[in-house]
């Protein structure tokens, strides 16, 4: 009897599918809050635990990809929900969630510029202009939900609790009035010269860094906060330099170059030895200028997308198993009859093909590429009456930013506009000198960032509004951000020395005890010129819980005390 040899492919074994485990068990009890059902009152500040208000069903989802013939299965059981922990004694007062703790384990802080991966959420302090959250409504619909104004609340979206095995018991660090500010800090460099690029590689806190002059290739950890270690002269390198990203499958510098003649082809080099491993062929015009570029692992390999300031789109293909560049697609100038592109953004992949969605004059145009390069379709999605600088794709929708100051969201299936809202900066035009990072190059959750006039600005997604923190260095060089971190990478303007920038929360202040018992009489319904204070009373206190269920002068009383006051009433 002969023997029966199992198939082959390429030479290897066919790789046989794996059994996908069970998903496990996740408990989708919620716990309840340690106060039971009374919502406590808060001055000052605070660490309480939080009452879940409104949580959607709970999805537990199991898949499978292969990774060089390894089956690679993940579990996720993402939840979204409502916290409330408390109600401000001082209506209409500024508060600060400064930390934030699940199981007791610190997910975020504030006050060091630290989020856990992935976490999403928003922070509400009740105040009167407070707006419906934009993940309610997204789950019951507009008119089925209420702001919730006058509490203390946060909602998280897409909280993962498999690791946990059931929703959490949150607590959060809650600070009224709190100050933020901008802590920079400079990295420690092995040498002097000037970086002139960053390529951030958020997902290791590290970047690459290239200095022209002397040709040095550099890396540098974003936590250390230090150059650890860089290829001096390489060499091999053109004269004008664009575009640069890394690929973190291959682990492969990847650049567009230009020759003393003028022509543009891509580089690819490796990372650590910093020796060129492919050259693609001559793309575009002589002497024409890299406009936008972007670079998505797909399939076997990447594909990098770019346009000229003539309007010319062309697409690379690097192939990961043999170090090879192929220029897959390269358009005749003015693309589509354009005059201006001004933004390339990564979309969704499917399988073996992906979208890239191109800013172009007033146009919303989603170009589908295929895994090898070739553009597979071209679809005008929607079309402004302004003309569009930059672009973010956000959960299937795509929200883009206009040259008349305004921020849209737009449905990433029927191009209706989902909202309209002013925003206080103009995001400047890719041959104007632009500023911010390629949207690549940002790993952004809920906001945008943007930096003019010495003042940081942050974009909600969903919502358009824009929140602002003063304070911001007046002459930033090029940046990008990480939402997930709350962290900005730069260069100072004079030596060209990268930078890691965090929106900091500070502690807060202590305050005079008869501040709160003035707030706490005039919450029980007292006037002001019914309330005086006789003597030198200059106690001061980091805040105050209180229970509702008493009477102000009860808590007055039991306050009082202590202290050694005496309080009687005329």
């Amino acid at each position: 009897m002969g023997t029966i040899k199992r198939p082959r492919w390429g030479g290897w074994e066919t790789p046989t599918a794996s059994t996908v485990p069970e998903a496990p068990d996740v408990q989708v009890t919620l716990p309840t809050s340690a106060y039971g059902q009374t919502i406590p009152v808060v001055y000052g500040k605070c660490r309480l635990p939080a009452a879940y208000i409104w949580v959607p069903p709970i999805l537990t989802v199991t898949s499978t990809h292969i990774e060089y013939w390894d089956t690679i299965t993940s579990t996720t059981a993402k939840m979204s929900a409502r916290l409330r922990f408390a109600r401000p004694l001082v209506p209409n007062s500024t508060w600060t969630m400064r930390k934030l703790y699940a199981n007791g384990k610190l997910i975020y802080d504030g006050s060091i510029g630290y989020r856990q991966s992935g976490l999403k959420f928003t922070a509400y302090d009740g105040r009167s202009t407070q707006p419906r959250d934009p993940t309610m409504v997204s789950e019951e619909g507009e008119t089925n939900v209420s702001a919730h104004r006058g509490y203390l609340d946060i909602v998280v979206k897409d909280f993962d609790i498999i690791g946990l095995g059931a929703p959490p018991v949150f607590e959060a660090e809650w600070i009224q009035d709190g100050a933020t500010t901008h802590d920079y800090e400079s990295f420690t460099t092995l040498s002097s010269g000037v970086v002139n690029f960053i390529v951030p590689v958020w997902e290791d806190l590290e970047f690459y860094g290239y200095t022209q002059a002397s040709q040095i290739i550099r890396r540098f950890s974003i936590g250390a906060l230090q150059e650890f270690y860089s290829l001096a002269s390489v060499g091999g390198f053109t004269v004008a330099f664009d575009g640069w990203r890394y690929s973190r499958t291959y682990d492969r510098l990847i650049y567009m170059g230009q020759d003393g003649a003028g022509h543009w082809r891509l580089f690819a080099r490796n990372a650590q030895s910093g020796a060129i491993v492919a050259t693609g062929d001559v793309v575009g015009t002589i002497l024409a200028l890299m406009g936008v570029t972007c670079l998505i692992e797909i399939g076997d390999g990447a594909i990098y997308a770019g346009s000229t300031d003539d309007q010319q789109l062309f697409c690379y293909y690097y192939k990961g198993s043999d170090d090879s560049l192929t220029l897959a697609t390269e358009t005749a100038t003015s693309w589509g009859g354009y005059s201006s592109i001004q933004c390339l953004t990564p979309g969704a992949v499917r399988g073996g093909e992906t979208d890239v969605w191109v800013c172009a004059d007033a146009d919303l145009v989603k170009v589908t590429f295929t895994a090898l390069g070739t553009i597979k379709s071209t679809t005008v999605v929607a079309t402004l009456a302004d003309d569009l600088r930059y672009a973010v794709y956000d959960d299937g929708d795509v929200v883009v930013w206009t040259d008349a100051g305004t921020v849209k969201r737009i449905n990433g299936t029927t191009g209706a506009v989902e909202y309209t809202k002013t925003v206080p900066y103009q995001i400047e035009s890719v041959n104007a000198s632009r500023l911010i990072g390629d949207p690549d190059l940002q790993r952004l959750t809920d906001e945008l960032y943007f930096v003019a006039s010495s003042t940081s600005y942050f974009t909600n997604l969903d919502t358009g509004l824009t929140r602002s923190v003063a304070g911001a260095t007046s002459n930033p060089l090029l940046y990008y951000y990480d939402g997930q971190t709350d962290t900005l990478l730069t260069r100072t303007p004079i030596f060209g020395v990268p930078q890691r920038m965090r929106i900091i929360s500070e502690d807060g202040t202590q305050r005079l005890l008869t501040d709160f018992l003035q707030a706490l009489m005039e919450a029980g319904g007292f006037a002001p010129e019914e309330i005086a204070f006789e003597g030198n009373i200059d106690d001061v206190i980091d805040g105050a819980v209180i229970d509702i269920t008493a009477s102000v002068r009860d808590i007055a009383w039991s306050v009082c005390e202590p202290y050694s006051i005496a309080m009687f009433e005329r």
